[in-house]
């Protein structure tokens, strides 16, 4: 993007907030908070978020029920009420209107969502797919992980390599794991680092901390959140503090050699000017599957908040976790007979038996073992294989209502990514001589700065630019001590980005049509990368650096809301992109010549990749019933894949006229398309029981048979997903929860005699059951005893290409509510 247009947004930004400041004024928005018979609530907590996301304010209703939040400039505000006993409820208020909130017994809770348009907004007014996981879900099903949160939400898929810690991906709507943004606070976070630039690379480090929620976004969302937001965006929503000072202090321990703690504190000041939340936990898994696959993570999260006025605020945030599992060897084919595999068609996967395996471990020669008809054997420890790797998040966020017109929001945040890998001699197949090391460092800045307008109560118009800078370092070595064999190099890699974008929101027909128009454009500026090594020269060197193409993306949304039959009709329509990772463009691989001791340069990267492009639609209906104790939701997408980035080895590549020598590499390959449908409904038909399911059908292919020829259907994803979760409370202190997953089968592609062939794999049940306790043991003191048990019908299931998932899993513990 030039510089000219960024100076015309900015320009335009601070004319606007010149113009209106003469316009400033005050007012206070005062109310209280009633049950459905008209008495007063007291201690209610009470929420006030602004239409810009530039206030939130919190406050405790008095004896009778009452609330005030003086001075807000605002022109228009939300309210989100909730008390013990009662639903949560939202509601539009402007100030100096009277603004009284009725709490009920029944129905589902409302909640403010921020998300779909990247401010808050209700329920009834989101005009795109989205789903929502509250806090007390996650307490009451007692997960530690985000993708475990995530698995019972429509439209999702989790692959994950053998229990916690081990490597995990997300896929949305049967994309590829970089087609998902993965935000905190409505900021990205990603690893510079990684191969696809994506947060994939992580998301089994990802563990509840301190959340306050999480929102999943369904849908194109590039315009609003750049690079990855293709076929979803997860934000992790932080809990913001405030109230009265509470914590809670949780030990549980259980199977796999598994022991959990965390300690979580909040509170607010100066009446609730300064709020806070705290949070740290640790995670110690000494056995997992298959009896060696240990993992530890320590995580803290936190939040700060200083409102100067109730018109300006400055918060805080800083995430970060440290982490390490032992790897496993990867599931293979290597060592059974040929006969095993026919000749032609889709190979079913037959998993080498438990005990066989361990024969396995236990050096027993392949001929000895009895094979049967195996076609795969699963994941196996590799008692030298392990990877540490920590990340660390800060971010500042100044928010400043001027007027009821105009507000504005700056916001810095860095992410810091490292990765260290060190593999041995030992385990079975290739193996390093020695101990190899690898590094890999990424550090991403991102300042973002944007204006929000709002001339009439009907119209929202928001602009913003994003500066971003993102950097890359590897280090390989693999200490071989023969000088001639010795590769032992360092690779630094960065680029500046710069983004404009706005949003406009049309609220008509009294909030009953909601109009969302939206777009982006992101312009790449290279810096040469540099390479340290003995003897070697970069295929880059030379080149002329020019900006590779710019990413260009818009978005359509729109609902309609008919509140006689408590129907909403909504559609969504976008395209979205994915940047080139920086590994994507200048990475390469390292190998020693033996014969002259010199260490040769393999180039990968393509500094002029163009952006992944994807268009994307869907449509669906929300439905209420029961006086909103049942909600069903309806939607069906489409996605085409225009273009994807791909490392491509078939010969597409010919050194004598790639620019860079390659003979494989990444290019701009063909894409493929998705589509399918979600069902998914919340219900609440008693004010003690909670459920929620889904069912999604995804059918994904790709338009070349790149991995396995005359295969074209997209590995790893199930055509047909099923989730349902359950909760009962029993009185005032018995918590019952139950929640259930199920996949059909996927795909996988292996190489088989000689050759990459596709693998059918059994779909999966995976049913949890929690039970808790809940003892006062004083003023605002609780003791919560509760024990759980994962993959209740202890069945011996695989995911992705052949890995292990654990068997039946129990574990207790306590957590102790002040």
């Amino acid at each position: 993007m030039s510089s000219i247009f960024r100076g015309l947004i900015l320009g335009a930004a601070w004319w606007l907030l010149l113009v209106s400041s003469a316009a400033a004024q005050s007012n206070a928005i005062r109310g209280r908070i009633l049950d459905e018979q008209g008495s007063p609530v007291p201690n209610a907590r009470v929420a006030l978020q602004g239409r810009d996301v530039s206030v939130r304010l919190t406050t405790v209703s008095s004896a009778n029920g009452e609330y005030a939040f003086e001075n807000v400039a605002g022109r228009e505000y939300l309210i989100e009420a909730e008390a013990p006993g009662f639903a949560r409820t939202t509601r539009r208020v402007t100030p100096g209107e009277a603004a009284d909130v009725t709490l009920k017994v029944e129905g589902i809770a409302d909640v403010v969502v921020v998300t779909a348009a990247g401010a808050p907004q209700t329920v009834d007014e989101v005009s795109k797919a989205i789903t929502v996981i509250d806090r007390q879900e996650i307490l009451d099903r007692n997960e530690f992980a985000l993708y475990e949160v995530l698995r019972t939400a429509p439209g999702i898929q989790i692959l994950n390599n053998g229990g916690p810690g081990a490597f995990t991906q997300l896929r949305t709507r049967g994309l590829r794991p970089d087609a998902t943004a993965i935000l905190y606070d409505g900021l990205r976070f990603r690893d510079a680092s990684t191969t696809q630039g994506d947060a994939t690379s992580f998301m089994s480090n990802l563990n509840f901390v301190d959340f306050g929620r999480v929102e999943f976004l369904r849908g194109s969302g590039s315009s609003l959140y750049g690079t990855n937001a293709v076929g979803g965006v997860v934000n992790i929503v932080s809990n913001p503090g405030g109230g009265p000072t509470t914590g809670s202090l949780q030990l549980e321990g259980g199977g796999l050699g598994l022991f959990r703690g965390r300690f979580q504190l909040q509170g607010g000041l100066a009446g609730d000017r300064f709020t806070y939340s705290f949070a740290t936990t640790h995670l110690n898994v000494t056995r997992g599957v298959n009896g060696w696959t240990p993992t530890r993570s320590t995580g803290v999260q936190g939040t700060l908040r200083y409102d100067f006025t109730p018109n300006i605020s400055l918060t805080g945030r800083v995430n970060a976790s440290d982490d390490f599992v032992a790897l496993q060897i990867s599931p293979t084919t290597a060592g059974i007979p040929a006969a095993n595999f026919p000749t032609v068609g889709v190979i079913p996967a037959r998993f080498l038996p438990a005990d066989q395996v361990r024969r396995l471990i236990a050096g027993v020669p392949s001929s000895q073992i009895i094979w049967g008809d195996t076609t795969i054997i699963p994941n196996r420890q590799d008692p030298d294989n392990r990877r540490s790797s920590d990340f660390a998040m800060g971010a500042v966020i100044f928010n400043h209502t001027i007027n009821p017109t105009v507000g504005y929001r700056v916001a810095w945040q860095r992410v810091h990514t490292a990765r260290v890998f060190q593999n041995g001699p030992g385990g079975f197949g290739f193996q390093p001589v020695t101990s190899n090391f690898l590094n890999y460092v990424g550090d991403i800045d991102t300042v973002d700065a944007r204006v929000n307008w709002q001339p009439a109560r009907w119209f929202t118009f928001t602009a913003g630019y994003e500066f971003e800078h993102e950097a890359y370092f590897d280090r390989q070595d693999n200490r071989l001590p023969d000088p001639r064999r010795r590769v032992n190099v360092q690779t630094n890699i960065s680029q500046n980005a710069h983004a404009g974008y706005f949003q406009a929101q049309f609220r008509l027909l009294e909030d009953r049509l909601q109009l969302s128009l939206s777009g982006r454009t992101q312009g790449f500026r290279l810096n040469r990368p540099t390479f340290v090594a003995t003897g070697t020269t970069s295929a880059y060197a030379n080149v002329q650096l020019k900006a590779p193409p710019t990413a260009y993306t818009g978005d359509i949304s729109a609902s309609y809301f008919v509140p006689t039959t408590r129907t909403k009709l909504r559609a969504h329509v976008g395209n979205a992109y994915r940047a080139p990772a920086l590994y994507e463009r200048f990475g390469g691989g390292f190998f020693n010549n033996p014969v002259t001791g010199l260490v040769n340069f393999t180039p990968y990267g393509d500094p002029f990749l163009a952006p992944d492009r994807y268009n994307s639609f869907d449509a669906g209906v929300d439905q209420y019933f029961f006086r909103d104790r049942l909600q069903i939701g309806i939607t069906g997408f489409y996605t085409r894949v225009v273009q994807i980035t791909a490392f491509d080895s078939s010969g597409v590549l010919n050194p004598a006229t790639d620019p860079y020598g390659r003979s494989s590499g990444y290019i701009n390959g063909s894409g493929g398309i998705s589509r399918g449908v979600e069902v998914s409904f919340n219900a609440r038909p008693t004010t003690t029981l909670t459920l929620n399911g889904s069912y999604t059908h995804t059918s994904a292919g790709t338009d070349r048979d790149v991995s396995v020829r005359g295969f074209f259907r997209i590995f790893g994803v199930a055509e047909h997903t099923f989730t349902f979760v359950a909760n009962q409370a029993l009185g005032k202190r018995v918590n019952i929860n139950f929640d259930l997953a199920a996949y059909s089968r996927t795909y996988a592609a292996l190489f088989a005699v000689n050759r990459s062939r596709a693998f059918e794999v059994p779909g999966y049940v995976k049913a949890d059951v929690m039970g808790s306790y809940t003892l006062p043991v004083g003023n605002d003191r609780t003791l919560r005893f509760y024990g759980q048990v994962e993959n209740l019908f202890n069945r011996r299931y695989f995911t992705g290409n052949g890995w292990l998932a654990p068997g039946v899993v129990g574990r207790g513990g306590v957590a102790f509510q002040f």
